[in-house]
């Protein structure tokens, strides 16, 4: 998603544009609505999730230079490039436990931040996240550009409030989804799941906490935001994110959030008087109870902080970037 908002702005901003990618990138649905032009080179790999990790750098033919920029920690050997790399979050290094597994993943990471001459943080915390795992990294060379927020949600005033609370998203591990089945169970909160299906591990923590739920399935944008728009609040219990794209999602559709207090989170959500310290009876009843009295002026903040993050705005700063390192 982030790629496409990009991607789709610079073609329509910039002259000069080309892309590599790979065979089958088709199958990507971000892909599949965006129309590159003639300037696409496709890279052939026996095996992609394997092949990136063996040849991390791409040869690219020219004598002048230009910005080569990697969707997924590549650079570029010829000499005339000048390498950006946008980093996400450090999630690999901090939950991964496989050790070989991790060392894969983070070596490819920590050598496309160390070989580029520009790196994007997606937020501060992100940044912070990196100096403290690579030290050595000259910070001046570290850019800070948040990600947008599309429109396709929007707030329905008319829509009916319902009684449940909303869960969106993954829930494997840092995502902590377990840690709220008891806490909305005892309050005797109603819980509509929308993500992946659930696992039976899962199902039988839910059954035995006797919590009232309904499993959503992957619903389309439209259904996406009448739920956020009839739900009691987003219950976003994430540990650790690099930014928090369903936060500002919900509050584009004027769907209180309630989200855990770590990570990029302070800085996406805006109203700090929503955040959990941790998930227990009584602090999700003291914010739920926040949520009833305030919910009215908590709907105002959050459209009013959404307005902080736009794709065009992203791109814009993406684009000045770009200009800045061939004009250096």
């Amino acid at each position: 998603m982030v790629w496409a908002n990009l991607v789709s702005r610079v073609l329509a901003k910039m002259n000069g544009v080309s892309f590599i990618e790979y065979q089958n990138s088709n199958d990507n649905i971000c892909r599949q609505n965006l129309d590159l032009g003639n300037n696409v080179a496709s890279e052939k790999m026996f095996c992609i999730k394997l092949g990136r990790f063996l040849n991390p750098h791409i040869s690219v033919k020219g004598s002048e230079k230009f910005i080569f920029h990697s969707s997924y920690y590549r650079t570029c050997s010829n000499r005339n490039a000048i390498n950006v790399t946008t980093v996400h979050d450090f999630a690999y290094r901090k939950f991964v436990k496989n050790p070989l597994i991790r060392y894969i993943q983070c070596r490819q990471q920590d050598e496309a931040i160390r070989k580029s001459d520009a790196v994007v943080c997606i937020s501060e915390n992100t940044k912070r996240d990196l100096l403290h795992y690579l030290p050595d990294v000259n910070p001046e060379k570290i850019s800070v550009i948040y990600n947008g927020v599309d429109n396709r949600f929007s707030y329905m005033r008319s829509a009916e409030k319902k009684d449940y609370v909303l869960y969106v998203g993954k829930r494997d591990r840092y995502k902590n989804f377990n840690a709220l089945i008891e806490p909305l169970a005892k309050l005797g909160y109603n819980l509509k799941i929308v993500g992946v299906p659930l696992s039976s591990t899962e199902i039988q923590l839910l059954d035995k906490a006797r919590l009232k739920y309904e499993y959503c399935g992957i619903v389309s944008d439209t259904e996406l935001n009448k739920l956020y728009n009839e739900a009691i609040c987003l219950l976003y219990t994430s540990l650790y994110e690099g930014f928090g794209l369903p936060i500002l999602e919900a509050q584009m559709a004027g769907c209180p959030v309630i989200a855990f207090n770590s990570s990029s989170i302070p800085e996406v959500i805006g109203d700090k008087e929503l955040l959990l310290d941790d998930i227990t009876v009584d602090t999700l009843r003291m914010k739920m109870e926040y949520v009833k009295n305030n919910r009215d002026q908590i709907v105002r903040d959050g459209l009013e902080n959404v307005k902080r993050f736009s794709w065009d705005k992203m791109a814009d700063e993406y684009m000045d970037l770009y200009k800045k390192l061939l004009n250096r």
